[in-house]
C-alpha cells in the first residue's frame, strides 16, 4: 500500500477521533453547563435530574425534571417541571428544541410550553420559550389565555450561563365565574402585558448598566350581583441603572393613564424616584448575599445574617445616599395632589444603633413640596365615605384644617380654586 495511501487513511481516523473526542468533552460540558449536572457553581434551587442523555454525532435526546425550590429554607415548599429536548450539534454550536410541562398535584401535567434554544460554542445563549394560547375550567370558573412568548439571551460565565436581556409579551388573559345568589360571579380582563429589561454583560455580583420597561394595556375587574368594579389603562414602569467610578445609580418613573373604582376616576397619575451615588461595595456585599442565598439556607433572622445585612447598610451610610421624587401628581376628577421631594444622608460611621438613628434625625437634609387641592380631599372623602360608614363628605373642612396643622409651613389659600391647600417644608441642617 503506498504511504500516501497509509497517510490519508491515519489523518481521516485521527480527525474522526478528534471530532468524537471534542464532541464527548462538548457534551459533557453541555450536560455541566446547561443541565446542571455535577457542577458546584450551579444555582441549588433548581435541581436537574437528567434521566437520559443519548448524544450521536450530530444529534440527540434529552429528558428531564426539575425541582424548583424558591427558599431553600423552606424545602417543603416547590414545584416541578420536566422537559423532553431534541439536541443537534452543528458548526456554530448546539441547537436544543424543547417540550416543557408544568407537573401538579398527583403528578399531572399541567402546562405544555415549548422552546428553542440556541448555544454557541463561544458561550452565547439565544432562547425563545412559548406558552400557547389555551383554556381551562377549574371548579366552576373559565380561565382563557392567549399565547405568551419569553425571548432572552445570556453568556456563559463560571460554568453556568447568565442572563443578560428578557422580553416578555402576553396578548392577554380572560376569566369568569358564573353569578349566583349564594356566589356573586365576576368578570376579570387583562390586555397586553410586555416586559423588556438588558444588562450590561458582566459577572453575576458585578454592577450592570441596564434598562428595564413593564407595560400593560388595561385589567379589568367587575362583581356581578355587586357594586364594585375597578379597571386600569395603560400603565408603564420604567426603570435605569447605572454604574461610573464603584457608584451606582437608578432611576424610576411609573405612570398610569386611567385608574378607575367605581364611579371615582383617578387619571394622569406619575410617580418618579431615583437613587443617586450609592457606593458600589454595598451593592456588591448585596449581590453577593443575594447570590448566597441561591447556594444555601439563609435564615434572616439569625444574629449571623443580620450582622451581615447591617454591615452592608454601613457600606452605604459610609459615602452618604442621595435621593428625589419629583414630578409627583395623581388626578381625582379633575382635582389634583402633586409632591416633590429631594433629600441626602450624608456620610456616617456607624457606631451603635442608638448613635446611628440620632445622626440619621440630626443630619438628614430635605426639602418637599406639596400641593392639594382641596376638591381633591372633598373626593377622596366621597370615596372612603362608599366603604366606611364613620367617614363623612361634610368632613372636609376639618380634614383640611388637620392636614394644615400636621404640616410644617402650610398654607391654606381660600381665593385659589385649583390649589387650595399648599404644603411647604424647608430644608433643614
Amino acid at each position: 500500500m503506498k504511504k500516501s495511501i497509509i497517510a490519508t487513511l491515519v489523518g481521516i481516523a485521527a480527525l474522526g477521533g478528534a471530532t468524537v473526542g471534542g464532541g464527548v468533552y462538548a457534551d459533557n460540558k453541555l450536560k455541566q453547563e446547561y443541565y446542571f449536572q455535577n457542577n458546584p457553581d450551579a444555582d441549588k434551587r433548581m435541581k436537574i435530574t437528567l434521566d437520559k442523555f443519548d448524544m450521536g454525532l450530530t444529534s440527540g435526546k434529552a429528558s428531564w425534571k426539575a425541582d424548583i425550590t424558591p427558599d431553600l429554607c423552606h424545602q417543603d415548599t416547590k414545584f416541578s417541571i420536566r422537559g423532553e429536548d431534541i439536541i443537534t450539534r452543528g458548526l456554530n454550536g448546539y441547537t436544543i428544541q424543547s417540550k416543557v410541562y408544568l407537573i401538579g398535584e398527583d403528578n399531572k401535567e399541567i402546562f405544555q410550553l415549548d422552546g428553542n434554544t440556541a448555544l454557541s460554542w463561544g458561550g452565547e445563549l439565544d432562547s425563545k420559550l412559548t406558552v400557547p394560547s389555551g383554556s381551562r375550567t377549574i371548579d366552576t370558573d373559565e380561565i382563557k389565555w392567549e399565547a405568551a412568548t419569553l425571548a432572552v439571551k445570556g453568556h456563559k460565565s463560571d460554568h453556568q450561563y447568565h442572563l443578560d436581556n428578557f422580553n416578555f409579551e402576553w396578548p392577554g388573559l380572560t376569566a369568569s365565574h358564573p353569578d349566583k345568589p349564594e356566589d356573586p360571579g365576576y368578570q376579570f380582563n387583562i390586555k397586553n402585558i410586555k416586559y423588556q429589561a438588558d444588562m450590561e454583560k458582566g459577572s453575576t455580583t458585578a454592577i450592570r448598566n441596564g434598562t428595564g420597561l413593564f407595560s400593560l394595556d388595561s385589567v379589568t375587574f367587575k362583581m356581578d350581583n355587586q357594586a364594585f368594579d375597578f379597571a386600569v389603562d395603560k400603565m408603564k414602569v420604567e426603570g435605569k441603572q447605572t454604574a461610573k467610578d464603584n457608584k451606582y445609580t437608578m432611576l424610576g418613573n411609573s405612570a398610569i393613564e386611567n385608574f378607575r373604582i367605581n364611579n371615582i376616576k383617578f387619571d394622569r397619575i406619575n410617580y418618579n424616584f431615583n437613587l443617586h451615588d450609592l457606593n458600589g461595595e454595598g451593592i456588591d456585599r448585596f449581590n453577593n448575599f443575594s447570590s448566597r442565598q441561591g447556594k444555601e439556607c439563609v435564615d434572616v433572622n439569625s444574629p449571623e445574617t443580620q450582622k451581615e445585612l447591617m454591615e452592608i447598610a454601613k457600606a452605604f451610610l459610609k459615602t452618604g445616599i442621595k435621593f428625589d421624587s419629583k414630578g409627583n401628581q395623581i388626578y381625582l376628577n379633575d382635582s389634583a395632589a402633586k409632591a416633590d421631594v429631594d433629600a441626602a444622608l450624608p456620610p456616617i460611621e456607624y457606631q451603635n444603633d442608638e448613635q446611628l438613628k440620632q445622626d440619621i434625625i440630626s443630619k438628614l437634609k430635605y426639602n418637599v413640596n406639596a400641593e392639594i387641592d382641596k376638591t381633591f380631599i372633598g373626593e377622596a372623602l366621597k370615596l372612603a365615605s362608599q366603604y366606611d360608614p364613620n367617614i363623612k363628605e361634610s368632613d372636609l373642612e376639618k380634614v383640611v384644617k388637620e392636614i394644615a396643622t400636621a404640616t410644617i409651613h402650610a398654607v391654606i389659600n381660600a381665593d385659589c380654586k385649583k390649589c387650595l391647600l399648599c404644603c411647604h417644608k424647608d430644608q433643614r441642617s
